[in-house]
């Protein structure tokens, strides 16, 4: 349940409130009916530059202000929409103190019991105190020192500070840790919380990029869109999260990854913007519900190439990645069970299948070519009646434009344009015979 939600930054909000409606129907497209609130979490590199301040006092530019503003638009959507929310909050350029004030506030002008958690810090694990120093030229009256290192152990003692805080303001919000960027290199981390503060821990959160735009060209985590649509980015990053899942649900902890998305580091533009990602994303959030995650946030910044969608000035930008993941929760369909997975790479093909069964015991099958032959697929299904298709297409596998999802496209008022254009299959002697074009995707 409330598997798949998004991730945003506590400044994007008043750029998505002028466009409210749109993105109210952007959520809805993402949300599967049925299967529980879809949570929104609201944090990132953002968190830890942001302060209650409902008086309006002054303070530096790179503060984030959270104020009585910030929260009229939210608390209209979550009164309107199936949304909870995951609150980052700061551990850098703030205090335990000062986070109980801002949690108090949104518990207080909120509706009942939408914020489902409540993180603590963002990607401590990659701490740099001469990075901050960078950037903190101005102080935030009543500010604690910057920390001068963040070390695991260190993180716990600050988690516990944090839990009792926030125990008096909002006892009945579960808190979520460590929030590391490297839950393979550092998950030491998340086995040191789990030790030092599982009375007071809700549930463990991680953030995962297969590949960074940071490194160098000839470093294997460079991205490219051959690399992306490798199984090194789908299957590869869900069993080399194994251990900290495995840690989290021997604790009776679920396993969140609060951060997902192609590349990190805002992405690289020819990748992370290319139809490539629409591809990319229903196999990898499939690899990772398998892999036994209990639900995955995909972060979007509308400044970076490779958030799903932006606002321009004539309304929805819907790009590749955005289509992908509607293709996701289209294939999960209502009261999903995951039957069958399939992987095909022999002759120059590079073929996925995932099937997964829904109420009133509908078959749903998705197939993911993501190589540069097109393929015909025998399949072998329990079932004898008509099956409908529809398909996930771009000119090129680079496209940044140009897609489509059963023959439609997103208009800038985030509405369907053109008629929905699915193909009927009748069963032939061994299954149904799928027709696949290369680099694209089907169910």
């Amino acid at each position: 349940r409330s598997y798949l939600g998004l991730s945003t930054e506590y400044r994007e909000l008043p750029g998505f409130e002028q466009r409210w409606p749109i993105f109210e129907r952007v959520l809805a497209l993402l949300h599967v009916p049925g299967e529980g609130p879809m949570v929104l979490r609201i944090g990132g590199d953002s968190a830890d530059h942001s302060f209650w301040d409902p008086t309006g006092g002054r303070l530096p530019g790179w503060a984030v202000r959270l104020s009585a503003a910030w929260l009229a638009p939210m608390r209209r959507l979550l009164r309107r929409e199936a949304v909870r929310l995951i609150l980052d909050l700061n551990l850098v350029t703030g205090s335990a103190l000062m986070a109980a004030r801002w949690v108090a506030a949104a518990h207080r002008n909120l509706p009942r019991h939408t914020i489902a958690g409540l993180e603590v810090g963002n990607e401590p694990d990659i701490y740099s105190r001469q990075f901050w120093q960078a950037i903190v030229s101005s102080r935030v009256p009543g500010e604690p020192a910057l920390p001068a290192t963040l070390s695991a152990a260190g993180y716990v003692r600050d988690f516990r500070a944090y839990a009792q805080a926030l125990e008096r303001v909002a006892p009945d919000v579960p808190l979520i840790g460590p929030a590391v960027a490297n839950p393979i290199r550092d998950r030491g981390w998340v086995s040191k919380l789990i030790y030092g503060a599982r009375t007071d821990l809700g549930a463990v959160s991680a953030h995962r990029y297969p590949y960074s735009a940071c490194v160098r060209p000839s470093s294997s985590a460079y991205p490219t869109i051959p690399r992306l649509l490798s199984e090194r980015a789908s299957a590869g990053i869900a069993q080399s999260l194994a251990p900290v899942i495995a840690f989290a649900h021997r604790a009776g902890l679920p396993f969140r990854l609060t951060e997902l998305n192609s590349v990190t580091c805002g992405g690289r533009p020819g990748v992370s913007d290319a139809f490539a990602t629409a591809l990319w994303a229903p196999d990898a959030l499939f690899e990772l519900l398998r892999a036994g995650v209990d639900g995955v946030n995909v972060h979007v910044r509308a400044d970076a190439v490779n958030g799903a969608f932006a606002f321009g000035p004539t309304g929805l930008e819907a790009r590749p990645l955005l289509y992908g993941l509607i293709m996701f929760v289209r294939a999960l369909g209502q009261d999903p069970e995951l039957v069958g997975r399939t992987v095909y790479g022999g002759h120059g093909v590079d073929l996925k299948v995932w099937a997964s069964r829904t109420a009133g015991r509908v078959l749903r099958v998705l197939l993911i070519d993501k190589s540069n032959r097109a393929v015909r697929v025998g399949l072998r299904l329990p079932g004898s009646g008509a099956a409908t298709v529809q398909r996930l297409l771009a000119p090129a596998v680079g496209s940044r434009s140009g897609v489509t999802l059963a023959g439609q496209t997103l208009s800038p008022e985030g509405r369907w344009l053109g008629p929905r254009i699915s193909h009927t299959l009748q069963p032939q002697t061994g299954g149904y015979q799928v027709a696949l074009p290369c680099f694209s995707a089907a169910l």
